[in-house]
């Protein structure tokens, strides 16, 4: 098993220019961050818990209850596609409204999700009625066990808990209209809700994340994107929130809270309202996530997006002669719905525009279930290939050969994750 400390070390001397060796995925990662850059612009695990359950070919109602199975299935599938680093979020955002009693619609092959038809708050007064989270109820505990065991398979600086950010909380449990109703027009009531949110429904996950020797745990934020919130809303609201939840939660647990991930995504659908103005807006007024100041592009419309913008940004953002680090998401839509050779060619502009320099990791916002394998097999190859460093002068000359690799069943023989993954695919 590697160790993510050395990893770590290596990764921060690599990007320094110390070049020895060949860098791990993390190593990649923690050199674009940090420094300039490794051997290869790295490719992060996404968000993909729909995906991998769908290669995997295990049922919903296995997988989103047992621990041991939702993480295996991660690690094979994202080991299969040769991620530059694991990502293992489950159904993130429904732990919490589900404990607390929340109508839910589950599927045989789909995460649960909210009944919105049926919202927890419904009135004020249903802030009372609800109580604190009880964290043995709903599948609070398969939460836990799932960020311990993802430490313990795939320990790297990534790997946390995850728990819903309190904005995207309120928005899962009453709505998003009436939730920026009450920002924009009942200041009393909204600072109810987050009140509700950080200490009644947050704070006790936290908690049993701490009790299992949990430290680190992230909070998406998808809700507090950008048009669905202003950057304005997420100062005002977004910010202060998540972090008297991160000092709360250092000082009394100590405990890591990563809250707001994703706040501020620019996530405008019509090309023809893309502004740069707001797009710099958004990305100074996201939450800078574990004190890193990154350029960010995670869930939006970015195959439409001038990457140029996101290059000026990172430039004007930066010190020293370097660039603050980008993070740039191929779109989950574009990679299910384009062919192999537009993804190949999407990753061709994008290294051509923004990794030159280095500091680039590219990544899938959230890979739908049924995106097609071959097209996220494409993506990694294709940013593996072009985005070898030193960056050819002229990358229309490098080749881009369709991707090698196997069915995902017939590599999976003989893998750690195999007995597990074959044997829920025969319970129900």
């Amino acid at each position: 098993m590697a160790n993510p400390t050395l990893e770590m070390v290596h990764g921060l001397l690599y990007g320094k220019g110390i070049r020895i060796g060949k860098p791990s995925g993390t190593a990649r990662i923690i050199a674009a961050m940090t420094g300039d850059h490794a051997d290869v612009v790295p490719f992060m695990g996404p968000q993909s818990h729909d995906h991998c359950m769908t290669v995997a070919k295990v049922p919903a109602r296995r997988y989103y209850w047992d621990a041991e199975l939702l993480v295996d299935v991660h690690i094979a599938v994202q080991r299969w596609y040769g991620f530059d680093s694991y990502t293992i979020i489950p159904d993130a955002y429904n732990f919490e409204v589900e404990a607390l009693g929340a109508e839910m619609i589950y599927s045989d092959n789909a995460m649960p999700t909210v009944d919105v038809s049926d919202p927890l708050i419904k009135t004020p007064a249903d802030l009372d009625r609800i109580g604190p989270l009880d964290p043995t109820k709903g599948r609070i505990a398969m939460a836990v066990e799932s960020a311990r065991l993802t430490i313990k398979r795939a320990p790297s600086p990534l790997a946390a808990g995850f728990f819903c950010s309190p904005w995207s909380l309120l928005c899962q449990a009453m709505g998003y209209p009436k939730a920026v109703r009450a920002l924009k027009r009942d200041r009393g009531y909204a600072q109810a809700l987050f009140d509700w949110a950080e200490n009644q429904a947050i704070w006790p996950f936290l908690q049993a994340y701490a009790k299992a020797g949990i430290k680190s745990c992230t909070g998406p934020d998808a809700w507090a994107c950008f048009p669905n919130l202003t950057p304005e809303l997420v100062v005002e609201w977004v910010l202060p929130s998540v972090r008297r939840l991160a000092e709360r939660a250092k000082k009394e647990l100590g405990l890591t809270a990563n809250g707001g991930a994703a706040a501020c995504d620019y996530c405008e659908e019509d090309p023809a309202k893309f502004d740069k103005a707001v797009l710099f807006k958004c990305l100074d007024s996201a939450p800078k996530i574990a004190g890193m100041n990154m350029a960010t592009t995670a869930m939006g419309r970015t195959q439409d997006l001038d990457m140029r913008w996101l290059r000026e940004y990172a430039v004007s953002r930066g010190k020293g002669g370097h660039k603050i680090p980008i993070m740039a998401s191929l779109n989950g839509r574009f990679i299910r719905d384009s062919a192999p050779a537009e993804i190949a060619a999407k990753v061709r502009e994008w290294i051509d525009i923004l990794g030159r320099d280095g500091r680039l990791i590219m990544f899938i916002g959230n890979i739908p279930a049924d995106a097609p394998s071959v097209n996220v097999h494409t993506a990694v190859h294709a940013t593996h290939t072009l985005g070898r460093y030193p960056i050819a002068a002229d990358l229309a000359s490098v080749r881009v050969d369709p991707p090698a690799f196997q069915p995902f069943d017939e590599w999976l023989k003989g893998q750690p994750e195999e007995d597990t993954i074959l044997r829920a695919r025969t319970s129900r």
